[in-house]
Protein backbone atom coordinates (compact mmCIF):
# COMPACT_ATOMS: atom_id res chain seq x y z
CA UNK A 1 0.00 0.00 0.00
CA UNK A 2 1.29 3.92 -1.00
CA UNK A 3 2.57 6.18 1.86
CA UNK A 4 -0.31 8.65 0.86
CA UNK A 5 -3.17 5.50 1.49
CA UNK A 6 -1.34 5.02 4.76
CA UNK A 7 -1.20 8.22 6.07
CA UNK A 8 -4.99 8.47 4.95
CA UNK A 9 -5.76 5.49 6.88
CA UNK A 10 -3.12 6.62 10.02
CA UNK A 11 -5.24 10.18 10.13
CA UNK A 12 -9.07 8.34 9.86
CA UNK A 13 -7.58 6.72 13.39
CA UNK A 14 -6.47 9.92 14.19
CA UNK A 15 -9.42 11.42 13.65
CA UNK A 16 -11.47 9.00 15.71
CA UNK A 17 -9.03 8.91 18.59
CA UNK A 18 -9.70 12.60 19.18
CA UNK A 19 -13.73 12.33 19.47
CA UNK A 20 -12.96 9.48 21.36
CA UNK A 21 -11.28 11.60 23.93
CA UNK A 22 -14.32 13.77 23.92
CA UNK A 23 -17.20 11.33 24.11
CA UNK A 24 -15.28 9.46 26.94
CA UNK A 25 -14.64 13.35 29.03
CA UNK A 26 -18.13 13.91 28.37
CA UNK A 27 -19.51 10.69 29.62
CA UNK A 28 -17.56 11.74 32.75
CA UNK A 29 -19.22 14.43 33.67
CA UNK A 30 -23.06 12.63 33.10
CA UNK A 31 -21.80 10.05 35.66
CA UNK A 32 -24.40 10.34 38.84
CA UNK A 33 -24.97 8.26 41.50
CA UNK A 34 -23.09 6.27 44.22
CA UNK A 35 -20.38 4.65 41.97
CA UNK A 36 -19.45 8.00 40.15
CA UNK A 37 -15.85 8.00 41.43
CA UNK A 38 -15.07 4.76 39.81
CA UNK A 39 -16.85 5.27 36.93
CA UNK A 40 -15.45 8.85 36.40
CA UNK A 41 -11.85 7.52 36.81
CA UNK A 42 -12.96 5.00 33.98
CA UNK A 43 -13.98 7.30 32.01
CA UNK A 44 -11.16 9.73 32.19
CA UNK A 45 -8.67 6.60 31.98
CA UNK A 46 -10.30 5.88 28.53
CA UNK A 47 -9.91 9.70 27.45
CA UNK A 48 -6.31 9.19 28.70
CA UNK A 49 -5.62 6.34 26.07
CA UNK A 50 -7.09 7.54 23.59
CA UNK A 51 -5.37 10.70 23.84
CA UNK A 52 -2.25 8.49 23.61
CA UNK A 53 -3.20 6.56 20.81
CA UNK A 54 -4.03 9.83 19.34
CA UNK A 55 -0.40 11.18 20.09
CA UNK A 56 1.19 8.06 18.77
CA UNK A 57 -0.54 8.16 15.08
CA UNK A 58 -0.05 11.87 15.28
CA UNK A 59 3.80 11.10 15.48
CA UNK A 60 3.49 8.63 12.61
CA UNK A 61 1.59 10.78 10.03
CA UNK A 62 4.55 12.87 10.76
CA UNK A 63 7.33 10.57 10.15
CA UNK A 64 5.93 9.11 7.03
CA UNK A 65 5.96 12.71 5.48
CA UNK A 66 2.27 13.38 5.98
CA UNK A 67 0.16 15.98 8.07
CA UNK A 68 -1.62 15.10 10.81
CA UNK A 69 -5.52 16.03 10.73
CA UNK A 70 -7.17 18.20 13.23
CA UNK A 71 -10.87 16.54 12.01
CA UNK A 72 -12.83 15.39 14.73
CA UNK A 73 -15.87 13.09 13.77
CA UNK A 74 -19.64 14.34 13.96
CA UNK A 75 -20.53 13.41 17.26
CA UNK A 76 -23.98 13.09 18.70
CA UNK A 77 -25.24 14.13 21.87
CA UNK A 78 -26.35 10.94 23.58
CA UNK A 79 -29.34 12.71 25.50
CA UNK A 80 -29.24 10.33 28.46
CA UNK A 81 -27.41 9.87 31.90
CA UNK A 82 -27.35 6.00 32.03
CA UNK A 83 -24.45 4.69 32.80
CA UNK A 84 -24.79 1.37 31.41
CA UNK A 85 -26.15 2.76 28.00
CA UNK A 86 -23.03 5.09 28.56
CA UNK A 87 -20.85 1.68 28.37
CA UNK A 88 -22.75 -0.24 25.97
CA UNK A 89 -22.16 2.83 23.43
CA UNK A 90 -18.40 2.49 24.46
CA UNK A 91 -18.37 -1.29 23.80
CA UNK A 92 -19.62 -1.04 20.52
CA UNK A 93 -16.96 2.12 19.81
CA UNK A 94 -14.21 -0.05 20.87
CA UNK A 95 -15.16 -3.41 18.84
CA UNK A 96 -15.25 -0.82 15.92
CA UNK A 97 -11.90 0.29 16.81
CA UNK A 98 -10.67 -2.81 16.78
CA UNK A 99 -12.02 -3.69 13.24
CA UNK A 100 -11.03 -0.62 11.56
CA UNK A 101 -7.30 -1.03 13.22
CA UNK A 102 -7.25 -4.66 12.03
CA UNK A 103 -7.61 -3.30 8.67
CA UNK A 104 -5.23 -0.66 8.59
CA UNK A 105 -2.84 -3.37 9.91
CA UNK A 106 -3.37 -5.77 6.72
CA UNK A 107 -2.67 -2.40 4.59
CA UNK A 108 1.12 -1.67 6.16
CA UNK A 109 3.07 -4.35 4.55
CA UNK A 110 6.72 -4.25 5.52
CA UNK A 111 6.69 -1.34 8.14
CA UNK A 112 7.92 -3.02 11.48
CA UNK A 113 7.61 0.22 13.46
CA UNK A 114 3.88 0.72 12.01
CA UNK A 115 3.10 -2.76 12.53
CA UNK A 116 4.19 -2.98 16.03
CA UNK A 117 2.63 0.76 16.95
CA UNK A 118 -0.76 -0.69 15.15
CA UNK A 119 -0.61 -4.04 17.32
CA UNK A 120 0.10 -2.58 20.50
CA UNK A 121 -3.56 -0.27 19.56
CA UNK A 122 -4.99 -3.30 18.68
CA UNK A 123 -4.42 -4.93 22.07
CA UNK A 124 -5.25 -1.94 24.52
CA UNK A 125 -8.36 -1.61 22.47
CA UNK A 126 -9.69 -5.51 22.82
CA UNK A 127 -8.60 -5.26 26.75
CA UNK A 128 -10.87 -2.43 26.92
CA UNK A 129 -13.48 -4.85 25.39
CA UNK A 130 -13.03 -7.52 28.03
CA UNK A 131 -13.32 -4.50 30.26
CA UNK A 132 -16.24 -3.36 29.48
CA UNK A 133 -17.72 -6.50 28.71
CA UNK A 134 -17.03 -7.52 32.16
CA UNK A 135 -18.48 -3.89 33.56
CA UNK A 136 -21.68 -4.86 31.89
CA UNK A 137 -22.18 -8.54 33.34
Amino acid sequence: MGTSKIVNGLNAALEREMGNVIRYLHHSFLVRGVNRGPLVDFFRNQAKESFQHATVLGEKIVALGGHPSIEVPKMKEIGHEDVTEMLHEELEIEKREVQEYTKLLKQVGDDIALRFVLEEIIKEEQEGIEDLEKRLR
